[in-house]
């Protein structure tokens, strides 16, 4: 299965894309796997480990299934006031 994965902001720049996509085995991940593969990509910076992804626009813990039409953004550190 290949997931896609949405990218913003920082994260769009450090991999020169606004997507990237994952092939993974079998029908269904988790967000949790999926995190642990992209951390381990050249392109992903260290500085920006702390990021979590949404699944169909809704934050996922690291169980979060995930199927390959699903919706998935990787969301960076945000701050504001």
């Amino acid at each position: 299965m290949r997931v896609n994965i949405l990218l913003f902001g920082p994260l769009s720049q450090a991999a020169s894309s606004v997507a990237v996509s994952l092939d993974v085995q079998g029908e269904t991940t988790t967000a949790g796997e999926v995190l642990q593969a992209l951390r381990a990509t050249p392109w992903f910076p260290p500085h920006l480990r702390a990021c979590r992804l949404a699944v169909n626009h809704a934050f996922a813990d690291d169980a979060t299934p995930i199927r390959a039409s699903d919706e998935v953004a990787l969301i960076g550190m945000v701050s504001g006031g």
